[in-house]
Formats: C-alpha cells, structure tokens, sequence
C-alpha cells in the first residue's frame, strides 16, 4: 500500500497541483502555451506561492491549504480539456519510473543514497520545520532537531526546493521520507515535458518526440544526483529547462505585453527562491539573449529599442517579485559565510562528498559508471561523448539556421551558467551541482539534432541506437549501484515518534542521523555523537562526535535520568535502560523506554557491568582518540564479595539492590572467521568487507543445548546469505546501518557443543543495489541465548546472596522518592 501511496498517488497529486496552478498562471498571462508546460509551470508558481507564505512564520501553515484551494479553482474553472496528448504523458511516466526504478524495484517505499549523503536527513528536516514554523525554531524544545535547522541550514538557506514535496506529502498524508524520492522523479519528469516542448518546433512526429524528450531528460550526472537526495539540483534542472521553453518561442516575436511575461517570470521567480542569488548565473545571460533577440533577430533594430527594454525591465521587476522569500533573508544571508566558495577552505571541505572534481565532460549526460564521482572508462565515454557532441552542433546549428532557438538557447544560458559559477570562484562540491542542473541542456541538443537527422534515416537511427545505449546504460550501472534506505527500520522510528509526544526529551543511542534529524522530531530527540545542545560526556569523560557508538552503561546516570524516554537499537550487546524506565514498545529493530515523569523510586547507584569500562566507546570523540573496536559483552558475573559490599550500602541507605540478569551473548568479531584472501581486512576494529563472492566461516561453540537467536553486526547492503551447520538459515540484504548496528537473522535451536556459520557474499544480480561495493561489512557474529530469561531483579540488603553467580548488566541500589 505504502508503494501506491507514494508512487501513484503522490505523483497524481503533484500533477494534480501542477495543471491547476498553471492553468491560472496562463489564464493571468492572456496566452496560450503549451499544453506541456502547465504542469511544469504550475509547479513552479507552487514553488513560488508556498515559499513566501512560509517565510513568515504567521503563514506558514497556510501554505497548504492556500496552495490546495488554488488549484481546485484552477483544475475546476479553467482547465482546457483535450490539450494534453497521450505521447508527452508517456514520455513523462516513463521518465519517472526511470529515475524510480531502484526503489520501486525493491519493493518498498524508501529512497536512495543512504549513508553515502546525510544531508537526505537535513533536507527532511527542513520540510518539517519550514511547513510547520516558516523559517524559525523559536517556542520548539532544545534538540538535535532544531539545532541542526538552526546550525546546518538557517533562515537564510533557499527552501524553494522543499515547498512541492513538503505540501504534497501533506496531502497524501504520509511522510516526507516516503515521498521524496517520487518527488526527485517527478522532476526528471518535468524536465521531460520541458524537453518535448523545445523539441516541438524541430521534431514533428510526436512519438519521435515523445521518445527523444525521453532520453533527454536522464542526462547521468542528474540521474545520478537523483541517488544521492539532490532535491535543489532536480528541482533547479526542470525549473531550467522550464523557463528555456517559456522563453525561447519569445527570441523570434516582437517585446511581449508585461502580462505575457508573467510565465516566464514565474519560472525565473522559483529558481531564485531554489537556489538563492547563485540562480542569476543562468538568468542573467537568459535575459541578456531575450533582449538581444529582440533587438536583432527581429529586425527594425531602433523602432524595438524602447520596448525591448521596458518588455526587460518588467520581467526583471516580475522576477523579483516573485523571488520575495529571497529578499526576506537577503541580508542574513549575505552577512554570513555561505561556504560556497574555495578560499580559505581546505581540499576536503571544498569537495564535500566528492573524491575529485567532477569533469566537465559530464554536461554531455553519457557517464558509463556506477557512482557519477568516479571515473569512466575511457575509450567508450570518449566515444560516445563525440557523438553526443557532434550531434548536439547539429541541433543547435540547424536549429539557429532555422530560427527555432530552442536547443541553442538552452546550451548557451546552461553553459554560461556553469562558467558563471565555475569563475567566481566557488567550490568543486558546488560547480558538481551546477553541472548537474544544466546537464539536460547538451542531451536535449543531441536530440534535436537527430530530429534534425530523421530525413537522413539510417544515420539518425544509427545516432539515435548510440545516444539511447550511453545514456541507458550508464544510468543501468547507477541504478546497480544505488544504496537504498532500510525501510522497514526507519519505519519504526516513524511509529515511535507517535509515541514520544509530550514524552520527551528523549536520548537515542545510536547514531542515526534520520532518527534525530527527522523521524523523532515529536520527542526532542538528542544523540550522543550527533549535533546536541548539551554536553553529553560517557562516565570517563569522553565526548563523542560523529560516528561513533557507545554502550549505554558508557553515560553516567545522571544523564541518563535526564531523559523521559531513551530510544535503543535492538542488539545482543546493548545494556538496558535503568530500572526506572519501562519497555514502552517493541519491534524488530529498535525498543523504546520510558520513565514516569514524577518516579516514585529515585536510584542511588548505577554500577555497570560487563565491557562499557575497558571499552567505553568506538568511534571518533572530540576530546580523545579515534577507537575502532567496540565492546561487544555488556553482561558480567559480579563476585559475590562485591555484591555483598553493595549489599551493606543499602542496608545504610535503607535502599534495596536491583539488577538486570540476561543471558550473556557468544561473540565472535568479523575476523575470527575464516575468509576470502581478497577481503578487505580491519585488524584495528575486527571488521571484513567482503570485496567478491566468497564465504566466511566461523567455528562457534556453545556449552548448552537450547534456543539461541542469531544476529550478525555490521552494515549488509548486497549481504550476506547465512548457514548454519550446512543448512540456510536466512538472507541479510538491503539492512544499511551507519555505525555499530546488529541485525536479527533467525532464531535456532543448537545442541550443545561447536557449529559452523557459514557467510557467503554473492554474485551481484539485478536488484537495485547490488553492484556497488563496499557497502557490506561484517563487525560480529553473536549468538544471544534465551536463557536464562533476561528480567529485573529486586532483593533486599538481607537477601544479596541471591545475585551471585549470575550474569548481569548491572546492579543498582534504589530507594523511595
């Protein structure tokens, strides 16, 4: 159901959205465009309409139901029926399911690039806060969710690119992160239209027209942006191509009425309010051709100066209007460092997530490699990239020669912007992104020149079967290599978010940016190696910083206590909460605990067992060393000297003991396996990242027959298939975990005595995903017995023999209030 919610219904909306918001545009601007346009421009004047409502936080929530009610009106009063012709809708749901293809193939409602890029989390994020708020946090409680919107985005940061998922999400009524990658799709789509619009002029057939829109509008740079959550790069590229198409019939007609400008200024408006100030790099040389157009092209050069201006300062003066969101922060924005150009950064920082700078070959849309970061092979990229270019002079000459200016108008503002940003100085992680908006640009050229090409029929198909192979296949080799989000886990976040209202704040102890930045929102969530507003340091001191991972029992108790709820991560070598907090819910990955707000017991002495002291923490720290291997045994036999010392304490105190007994769990780490000689070995943090198929095998003894569950520690993205004495117990796949996860395999019933546990990467196959390497690594082995059954125990001073010899977490002495 979430899968028709997402990939059905919320484009239908979008486009519901779409058709009747451009409807009123065309119908304010007295003209008749395209029918191809209106979804496409309607989406931009949504973009426009719900970015100035929410830039004052009086409006925000008004955004919605405002946008909603417009294009009621629009699809209601004004729609043309019969304009749209089924090829162009083609065009467009052949490119969603194109740019959908990795997740609607999995089965699942989730989105792509999870691990590779955090920022996903940001941009979710932002939709909470902006559609809620308008652009402050002022009267939300102190939480990684409000100070990441404060610290890593701001007032001033473009939201433009968050205004069409965040009100359609609304509608559908279902979760951004659900939504969002329908939503990059959706703009790929959009690019389509605005690719068939520019070729109508030049291609007359439209199904040749529809197929070759088509093509265009999956150039691999942002295809592959679209894998990564570049919601501003997606949304910018068909707000592009839009106002390319909305102004490229105006270049060869006489200066417009101001009101038939209106469009064009829409279109300009949103890409402003997408990208901030840095949009003028492509719509400053786009009015410097409309003038030059109608200054030349039309002849009668001096009777068209006059109004060639006024027809320019109008759509300036439109455009800015339009652009009002910007305005409202232009200051604060311009008084801060927006860290998007090189000086004074280092290499890293200037490159972001990329491992060098992006070649500039990619505007030709033909990368034939699974991550868009790394290099191509060279002889068919070269190969294929000739002809694109070749191809592209063509449409562009042959379509100047003919006064259909289009394809030439597209590459001159795509190219101009890119030099634009490129000689300004900004960084590489940012000229990538403007790369990958104008790379439409070229693709669509190519294709006009093999409309150009039809007369000459075995040459164009020959053009046409080449182009069609580089794209298609290179963006075959990203879909292979594209990292899914685990659905099912973050799914039970979502659920617990719903529980954590007026419960919080609330500690997740894990790293998971998703959780705090998004998905916890109702709770205050706060993680200890995420971005916090409190100190949060373990018992010895120690501050963690991302990622990192850390036993609960590693937190002093007074931090602890400080949480109403505490979220964990289900795993066999995680410590439980304190005796004050209750299992609130349960699920196959993550458990939530919460105290009373006004507890009847208060705790005097929290006294952790097991690993959480010799091995407090793995990962980075702010104010220590980086250590890579984490404790694995959060459960120990105390003496009972000792339990009797503490005994005595309590007898003092008038207090009784508590201690949590649970079974301890049979570890071994990824290397205490035998393995393939060509895995990847870390002998610091005993990790193996397989790098081929092949098969681990660990020799694991256990001294009891009984039911044990299997779970395996790491991060599984093509996985590994699991045996267990030579019989398949289960398959780990598709299960992403940022740091220190474990995943519960199955539950089996051994003899006493040692068996053997077999892990066997396999063969890459057609699921989305399952090219890319090094996603899957294998942290531990363990088994957790279910015996004996894990519970509180609660003695008095009197009766502390009744704790020795057992394994336990920890051991606390408790008292009344």
């Amino acid at each position: 159901m979430s899968l028709i919610v997402s990939w059905a219904l919320f484009p239908l909306v979008l486009a519901a959205l779409g058709l009747g918001w451009g409807v009123l545009v065309e119908r304010a601007a007295a003209v008749r465009l395209q029918a191809v346009l209106l979804a496409p421009l309607g989406l931009a004047a949504v973009i426009v309409l719900a970015g100035t409502l929410t830039s004052f936080s009086a409006t925000a929530k008004a955004a919605v139901p405002v946008v909603a009610l417009g294009a009621l009106l629009g699809l209601a009063f004004a729609w043309p029926r019969g304009r749209l012709t089924r090829w162009p809708l083609l065009a467009a749901a052949a490119a969603v399911l194109v740019y959908g293809a990795p997740v609607i193939l999995s089965g699942e409602a989730t989105f792509a690039g999870f691990i590779k890029l955090d920022d996903t989390a940001t941009w979710f994020n932002v939709v909470d806060v902006v559609l809620a708020h308008g652009h402050s946090t002022a009267g939300l409680p102190s939480s990684t969710f409000a100070l990441l919107y404060n610290g890593d985005v701001g007032s001033s940061y473009p939201v433009g690119a968050f205004m069409l998922p965040g009100v359609a999400r609304s509608l559908v009524r279902t979760d951004v992160a659900w939504v969002f990658q329908p939503y990059l799709a959706c703009c790929g789509a959009a690019v389509a239209l605005s690719a068939y619009a520019l070729l109508t002029p030049i291609a007359s057939s439209t199904r040749l027209r529809a197929l070759l829109s088509f093509l265009a509008a999956q150039p691999a740079l942002l295809y592959g942006y679209s894998l990564w959550g570049g919601i501003k790069e997606l949304t910018a590229a068909f707000l592009l191509a839009l106002g390319v198409a909305l102004a490229a019939p105006l270049l060869t007609q006489a200066p417009p009425r101001p009101r038939r400008l209106l469009p064009l200024a829409v279109a300009a408006g949103a890409l402003i309010v997408t990208l901030g100030p840095g949009a003028a790099g492509w719509i400053v040389p786009a009015l410097a051709c409309l003038l030059a157009g109608w200054l030349w092209l039309g002849g009668e050069r001096r009777r068209r100066l006059r109004p060639a201006l006024v027809s320019v300062i109008w759509l300036a003066g439109l455009t800015a209007l339009f652009a009002i969101p910007v305005w409202v922060v232009l200051g604060t924005f311009l008084g801060g460092d927006s860290g998007l150009f090189s000086s004074g950064q280092s290499t890293a920082t200037q490159l972001g997530n990329l491992l060098h700078p992006l070649s500039p070959f990619q505007l030709a849309g033909i990368w034939p490699v699974g991550d868009f970061r790394s290099d191509a092979p060279t002889l068919p990229t070269v190969l294929l990239v000739g002809v694109l270019l070749a191809t592209a002079a063509v449409g562009v000459w042959m379509g100047v020669r003919r006064r259909q200016l289009g394809p030439a108008l597209y590459v001159f503002v795509a190219l101009a912007g890119c030099a634009a940003i490129y000689l300004a100085g900004a960084t590489p992680w940012v000229v990538g992104k403007t790369l990958a908006i104008s790379s439409p640009a070229l693709l669509t050229a190519a294709m006009a020149g093999v409309a150009v090409l039809v007369g000459r029929r075995r040459i164009a198909v020959l053009v046409l079967l080449a182009l069609a192979a580089g794209v298609l296949w290179s963006n075959a080799l990203a879909y292979h290599s594209a990292q899914l989000a685990p659905r099912q886990r973050l799914s039970e976040l979502e659920h617990i978010d719903g529980l954590l209202a007026g419960k919080g704040p609330t500690l997740l102890n894990e790293y998971e940016v998703y959780a705090d930045r998004h998905f916890l929102r109702e709770g205050a969530p706060v993680e200890p190696a995420e971005y916090r507003s409190v100190f949060l340091p373990l018992r010895e001191g120690t501050l963690l910083t991302k990622s990192a991972w850390s036993d609960l029992d590693s937190l002093p108790l007074t931090t602890l206590l400080g949480y109403r709820s505490i979220v964990t991560r289900r795993s066999p070598v995680e410590s439980r909460p304190p005796s004050l907090y209750r299992l609130a819910w349960s699920g196959r990955y993550y458990q939530l605990w919460q105290r009373p707000a006004s507890p009847s017991l208060r705790i005097l002495e929290h006294v952790p067992l097991g690993e959480s002291s010799t091995l407090p923490y793995c990962g980075n720290a702010q104010n220590g060393a980086a250590k890579p291997e984490c404790s694995i045994d959060p459960v120990a036999t105390p003496t009972c000297a000792s339990v009797q010392r503490l005994g005595r304490t309590a007898q003092r105190e008038g207090a009784r003991l508590v201690a949590y007994q649970r079974p301890a769990p049979i570890v071994a780490r990824g290397d205490q396996t035998l393995w393939p000689g060509g895995w990847l070995h870390d002998p610091e943090a005993h990790t193996l990242t397989p790098t081929a198929p092949g098969t681990a095998v660990s020799h694991i003894a256990v001294a009891g027959s009984e039911r044990y569950t299997l779970w395996l520690g790491g991060s599984f993205e093509r996985g590994f298939e699991v045996s267990v004495d030579g019989e398949r117990v289960g398959r780990v796949k598709d299960e992403l975990s940022a740091f220190g996860g474990y995943v519960e395999v199955a539950e089996l019933d051994l003899e006493a005595g040692v068996h053997t546990i077999a892990l066997t990467y396999p063969q890459a196959d057609l699921t989305p995903g399952s090219g890319a390497g090094l996603y899957t690594s294998l942290q531990a082995i363990a088994l957790e017995p279910h015996r004996p059954p894990a519970g509180l125990l609660s003695v008095a001073p009197a009766q502390t023999r009744r704790l020795c010899g057992r394994p336990l977490d920890w051991i606390e002495l408790v008292a009344p209030a």
